[in-house]
């Protein structure tokens, strides 16, 4: 009899943290986890005080080399591929008898392969999931990134692929759900369109030719694509590895890159794809509150209340390298984005119309002692859309910037040697001096919001403190770190 927390774990494993259901390789029939659990379940009985006391060091935990020794006897497969138009098995089809259709030859060979390595389970996007139940679909969606990262191996079928030299060009590289598909399973093993193995490695993230291919094709680096850590950090390089995928239904950009995030969403099919990506954002914010979450340009997603959050993972493109990765306090209110951002007050040089939709601004700072620090130093920004005149009062709103609590000399907030950030507006108010104020006047209501307002430009704005070293940052007044509302 195995020890109670050993069965414990391999009861709360198998319900929890595998898929719903599997297909059984030897008899193509889909189980659900109640029998997988019997299946393995004489295994795990073997497992003694023996077997736990020679896995158990003064350098590991009992707890860790249990849940290790489930996951080596749970085993199961998942397949990643570009489903077909029309044609692939579905999940009525598992349980009334796959009917002759384009699809069940992948699927056939998928679970004969899987066979063959010894594997009595495996899992396909296209069957193992009933559909017609939202409930399921609902957390199908949520754990996917799980029932691939705990999958013993991940199968890559590449439709499209000769061999090698064909393989960057393959479709699969540019669907939305195959980036997670990628990332999160530790082995993945590639197979081209006639099912033959593209690597001579069991694991073809090992496979220094193949991983050079898989990282010229998605942009990914090496140790994300062996060693990948999900979380709502890095925010700004892992969105650009999307920005070029499409899904076929919209919203699945978003709830696509839920595991890659480590955030959950509800999914809302029919929200379309700009809010279901806004609720991603605001989601990734709320987890982490790093800033590279912040370092996008373009398209502002439409809203109700705020103008600053990105309408797709393609305003991630071309961060720019700067360092970003800071955490801040920031949340969406009925107001706007919330952000404490340092203030830097710029004076509008020019703006010149590039084309009916673009027009570049060129700035300099409008403190003179700052404006010589930074060796006077233009700024320039392609404004997307409307734009304000000159005349009204434009600042550029760095996020980059190391916050007080990061510095435990002054308590002071520093700008970086490269400082990234908003460029933002707000009507100048020539009527009335606060200062001039007193208790009891009377002043027109215009109902109007004086507040500062994100612009959206075509281009990172930036500007460089030349005099600042690698890893250093230069103290400003407090009074210049404020809280914004956009």
């Amino acid at each position: 009899m195995a020890p109670q927390d050993v069965l414990d774990e391999f009861f709360r494993y198998v319900q929890n943290d595998i898929p719903l259901r599997l297909i059984s390789t030897v008899e193509m029939t889909l189980v659900d986890r109640l029998a997988v659990q019997d299946y393995y379940l004489p295994a795990i009985e073997e497992i003694t005080e023996a077997t736990l006391a020679n896995r158990v060091s003064s350098a590991t935990d009992r707890e860790d080399v249990v849940k290790q020794i489930i996951q080596d006897i749970v085993k199961y497969a998942v397949l990643s591929h570009r489903w077909l138009p029309r044609g692939e098995p579905l999940f009525h089809d598992l349980i009334n008898g796959i009917p002759d259709i384009p699809g069940r030859g992948k699927l056939e060979r998928y679970c004969r392969l899987t066979r063959q390595k010894g594997l009595a389970f495996a899992w396909s996007d296209t069957c193992c999931i009933n559909k017609s139940s939202s409930a399921e679909l609902d957390e199908a969606l949520r754990s996917m990134f799980r029932w691939y990262r705990n999958a013993t191996l991940c199968l890559v079928y590449l439709s499209q692929t000769n061999d090698l030299s064909d393989v960057e060009a393959d479709e699969w590289f540019t669907r939305g759900w195959t980036l997670q598909e990628l990332l999160a399973p530790p082995v993945a093993k590639f197979y081209n369109k006639d099912w033959e193995p593209l690597g001579e490695q069991e694991n073809d993230k090992e496979d220094e030719l193949i991983v050079k291919h898989l990282v010229n094709a998605t942009k990914c680096p090496k140790h994300a694509l062996r060693n990948f850590l999900p979380g709502p950090h890095d925010v700004d390089r892992r969105m650009s590895w999307a920005a070029n995928r499409r899904t076929t239904k919209v919203e699945d950009m978003a709830y696509s890159l839920m595991g890659i995030f480590g955030v959950v969403l509800q999914p809302a099919y029919g929200e379309g794809a700009e809010q279901s990506f806004s609720r991603l954002v605001q989601m990734i914010m709320q987890s982490r509150g790093s800033t590279s979450v912040l370092n996008w340009v373009g398209k502002a997603a439409v809203s109700f209340n705020s103008f600053a959050l990105p309408s797709s993972p393609r305003c991630y493109i071309g961060d720019g390298g700067f360092n970003t990765e800071r955490r801040i306090e920031m949340g969406m209110t009925s107001r706007g984005l919330r952000l404490p951002l340092i203030l830097l007050p710029v004076r509008v040089e020019t703006l010149c119309s590039l084309n009916s939709t673009v027009v570049q601004a060129k700035m300099e700072f409008a403190d003179a002692q700052f404006r010589s620090m930074c060796q006077h130093v233009t700024i320039s920004a392609n404004v997307l859309g409307r734009h304000p005149p000159k005349e009204e009062d434009w600042a550029l709103g760095v996020f980059n910037y190391m916050p007080p609590d990061g510095n435990r000399m002054t308590g002071l907030p520093g700008l970086r040697r490269w400082s990234v950030g908003y460029l933002l507006w707000r009507p100048r108010d020539t009527n009335q001096n606060p200062a001039d104020a007193l208790d009891g006047m009377t002043v027109r209501d215009d109902l109007r919001f004086y507040g500062w307002k994100k612009l959206s430009t075509q281009t990172f704005v930036y500007f460089t403190l030349p005099h600042i070293k690698k890893g250093e940052v230069m103290i400003v007044k407090e009074h210049l770190l404020e809280t914004v509302y956009l």
